[in-house]
């Protein structure tokens, strides 16, 4: 069972984490020096730019995805269920939540 300054330590983690991503969401989104697709560079250049379209379309999700896992952390927080596995039920280990605050099942589960 985690203790009161456990799950204080742990928001203030979770508060800084979902920041600082929303932080380089913001960045990224004001960035006008990446390259359109449809920029004529060359065969070559053209597929290698595609392809680094691709992996920052992938990263922007993942950042997505952990944004939304970290609210709705936030969110079990506030009711009261956080840190417990949504699989077995059994509490999941502290040093789990100080570096994956957003984890929903436990190292076994896991």
């Amino acid at each position: 069972m985690l203790e009161v300054d456990q799950l204080i330590e742990l928001e203030i983690i979770a508060r800084e984490q979902l920041d600082a991503l929303k932080a380089e969401a913001a960045r990224e989104e004001a960035d006008p020096d990446a390259v359109a697709v449809d920029v004529a560079i060359g065969r070559l250049s053209r597929l290698d730019s595609m392809q680094m379209e691709e992996v920052r379309k992938d990263a922007v999700r993942r950042r997505n995805l952990r944004i939304h896992e970290l609210q709705e952390a936030l969110k079990r927080m506030d009711q009261g269920d956080y840190g417990t596995c949504a699989t077995c039920g059994e509490w999941i280990a502290y040093a789990r939540l100080v570096e994956q605050p957003e984890a929903r099942v436990c190292g076994g589960c896991a």
